[in-house]
């Protein structure tokens, strides 16, 4: 774990802006009635296996997509570090406790480079000390 504390979405995204804050808001409301206010965040390195495969891109004509994730790759070659990739933290999940929901290619990248860890904002919603949903 990074920080000790706990910190809303919004305090992340004002330390560090993310391009796709409005998706990752929505993707919380709808999928988890998490506001962005709620304090159940920390930043973490997560080993990369845990995280659920199913945002793996496996279809060979996403060709921008497999681009994109090429690009990466040759930044985290350069030793460059990235944004962080946002996750929830699912413990009941076994195998793969922490889902994405934000970072598709930045998580592939790091996977096809074999990087064992991968640097993420992760909320704890009801689980781990962290508060309950919030919508």
């Amino acid at each position: 774990m990074v920080g000790d504390g706990w910190a809303s979405l919004t305090a992340l995204n004002d330390e560090m802006p993310d391009h796709d804050h409005g998706s990752t808001v929505d993707n919380l409301d709808h999928g988890f009635q998490v506001s962005e206010h709620l304090e159940c965040w920390r930043k973490e390195y997560v080993r990369t296996g845990l995280v659920h495969p199913n945002q793996l891109i496996d279809d060979p004509d996403d060709v921008d997509g497999h681009m994109k994730v090429e690009s990466i790759g040759e930044t985290l070659r350069a030793g460059e570090p990235l944004p962080a990739v946002v996750l929830i933290h699912q413990p009941d999940e076994r195998g793969h406790p922490y889902q994405l929901i934000e970072g598709r290619h930045r998580y592939n990248a790091i996977h096809r480079e074999g990087w064992p860890l991968i640097f993420a904002w992760v909320a704890h919603v009801s689980c781990c000390g962290g508060p309950g949903p919030d919508l």
